[in-house]
């Protein structure tokens, strides 16, 4: 799996890093919205974790952009917030992330967790689960 960590804090970038070495993962990183824009049309990953801050916007703008590109909007995108309520359930919902997750996530814990995103996001574009939408998960 190709993943990009969007995240503007170099220690975490350096955790989700060293976190990720022992797993089947090809990691790329960015720190802005603008850098992480540029990695997904050139480093084509399988699959986005947005962090809760960007210097140059914010992750559901970001989530919004890769939805709204016909060359992207498969991309499996998770994002990362320190604070979860219904208005952030709602508008994670708004456009269209495929979870929502409380910070920070283990390391550990993504490439099995983006798998299982991947795993549902195709059901549901063969239609196994009839075409409904199940909100994002949480943690």
């Amino acid at each position: 799996m190709r993943l990009l960590i969007v995240e503007e804090n170099d220690d975490m970038r350096m955790l989700y890093r060293i976190g990720l070495r022992k797993f089947e993962v090809e990691l790329l990183e960015a720190a802005t919205m603008a850098e992480a824009l540029q990695q997904i049309r050139e480093g084509r990953p399988d699959a986005v974790l947005i962090g809760d801050t960007l210097p140059d916007g914010d992750p559901f703008e970001l989530c919004r952009r890769i939805r709204s590109d016909p060359e992207t909007r498969d991309i499996v995108v998770a994002i990362a917030v320190y604070y979860m309520d219904g208005a952030i359930r709602r508008l994670s919902r708004e456009v269209e992330a495929d979870a929502c997750w409380l910070a920070p996530v283990p390391p550990r814990e993504i490439p099995k967790r983006m798998e299982e995103l991947r795993q549902r996001r195709q059901a549901s574009s063969s239609g196994e689960n009839n075409g409904s939408h199940k909100p994002p998960p949480e943690s």
